[in-house]
């Protein structure tokens, strides 16, 4: 009892002291090595914000990101966990076993493993391989029975990654409500914003749906269902880009890393060439970039599972620069400081390389302005995916701006969204969310919550 009772003290004193020494460490961190991607920054106090509960909320998020030792800890974690998945081998680690089942012909020499996600906005469910839905025939036989409904997934949601053969693919599984959600926020900017400024909904799929592996049909819900699904909640005013089409035509090309959750510049260049075409306009050949090739690449797949057979696998990670002349400005609030489009100060490390498209993409905002004089101005309300996008849309723009709304502040910018379109005469805005921030609700409300006042 008593040796209880002096453990116990001495965890309490342990967690103490090094809350204490996070409170006051002065050097916290604003990117994580570890996760590849930027960390939240202190929230901006107000009354408003702390009657709404959004600062707590983000206080929460900035101190659990800057926790002292936090990279440590959760790379301990997983090497908890690794050890754990090796006890037999059957074993493997999954969040909801009971709700999804690999497929009993799956075999152990295959070298295949089960390995959890965790939740958040970086990372979540995903599908494998999944087709277009099939074209409406015309004529059809008497007898043949109507097609079924198909079934959007209203089960409880799985989270976890499998590792196939040196490659890392997300499962999906479809949250209804969390895409009728993203209808009601985009539906809300499209209702604020008016007839003057128009809407496009582009939301890239993950690597799973186009997995070719056919034996893992039925382990994870289909995003192309969950897109059109999404179609009918939709205004008609905004105009959905079918990324999934256009990046399905192109499956057995390398459109997506394999050692992290991201679309390749490939892939983002065969999604903005959708974009464009579905905006009337004509997309630019590769060979009118910049190609700049910065060699190995082990992104969030690895870091998150720490996998071996991806360890080994390195992915390969080009750029492609735009040649036409122009700025690129990143702003904390509305102070301003020039940056690179493409930012090779982040090549040195093999786990960074993602963060060179657009330095990161976790200012307040930034903005491109180019020597294109035809008075276009896009808004780009993105995640990550986004950061691969930007750079593709410079020679068809005079002013491009960017904005995550995990880092945009009203307080900062002392402007919501809808009078940061308006006082920068913004006329087009295309959201570029990537299907499992779109399938989780936390990363949609603070799309909404920039709304501010609008809501």
């Amino acid at each position: 009892m008593k040796k209880l009772k002096i453990d116990t003290w001495f965890f309490i004193i342990l967690i103490t002291l090094l809350c204490l020494v996070n409170i006051f460490n002065a050097n916290k961190p604003t990117v994580s090595n570890l996760e590849n991607r930027a960390l939240k920054t202190m929230p901006q106090i107000s009354l408003s914000n702390l009657v709404k509960g959004s600062y707590q909320r983000d206080f929460e998020e900035y101190y659990s990101d800057t926790f002292i030792f936090r990279d440590n800890l959760v790379k301990l974690s997983r090497d908890v966990n690794k050890l754990m998945s090796f006890l037999g081998p059957d074993i493997s680690i999954v969040t909801a076993v009971e709700d999804v089942q690999l497929p009993p012909n799956i075999q152990d020499e295959e070298k295949e493993a089960v390995i959890p996600a965790p939740t958040g906005s970086e990372i979540s469910n995903t599908p494998e391989n999944s087709s277009p839905s099939a074209e409406n025939v015309e004529t059809q036989a008497p007898a043949q029975e109507p097609e079924p409904e198909k079934d959007f997934g209203d089960g409880p949601n799985v989270g976890y990654w499998m590792v196939v053969d040196g490659k890392a693919v997300q499962l999906f599984k479809f949250n209804k409500e969390s895409f009728e959600y993203y209808a009601q926020v985009l539906n809300k900017y499209s209702e604020k914003l008016g007839d003057g400024v128009k809407i496009y909904s582009m939301i890239p799929p993950t690597n799973g749906e186009f997995m070719q592996l056919k034996k893992y049909k039925g382990i994870t819900d289909s995003q192309n269902d969950a897109l059109d699904y999404l179609k009918s909640k939709l205004n008609d005013n905004i105009l959905s880009v079918d990324v999934f089409d256009a990046l399905n035509k192109h499956k057995d090309e390398y459109i997506y890393f394999r050692t992290d959750h991201h679309w390749t510049a490939l892939g983002a260049y065969y999604g903005y060439s959708e974009f464009m075409k579905s905006k009337g306009d004509t997309p630019l050949s590769l060979d009118q970039f910049e190609k700049m090739d910065l060699g190995d690449f082990l992104g969030s797949s690895y870091t998150k599972t720490l996998d071996k057979s991806l360890e080994k696998n390195p992915d390969n990670i080009v750029a492609y620069k735009p040649l036409n002349n122009h700025e690129f400005t990143v702003y904390k609030g509305n102070e301003g400081t020039k940056a690179d489009i493409i930012d090779l100060k982040y090549t040195d490390d093999i786990s960074k390389k993602y963060l060179v498209f657009i330095s990161s993409g976790g200012a307040t905002w930034s903005k491109v302005k180019t020597d294109i004089n035809n008075g276009k101005k896009i808004l780009v309300v993105k995640d990550s995916f986004g950061n691969m996008l930007v750079p593709f849309l410079v020679p068809h723009y005079e002013e491009i701006y960017v904005v995550d709304s995990r880092f945009y502040n009203i307080n900062l910018t002392g402007k919501n969204i809808v009078e940061f379109v308006k006082d920068n005469g913004i006329n087009e805005v295309v959201f570029c969310i990537y299907m499992e921030d779109v399938n989780w609700h936390k990363f949609m409300s603070g799309v909404e919550n920039m709304l501010g006042n609008e809501m």
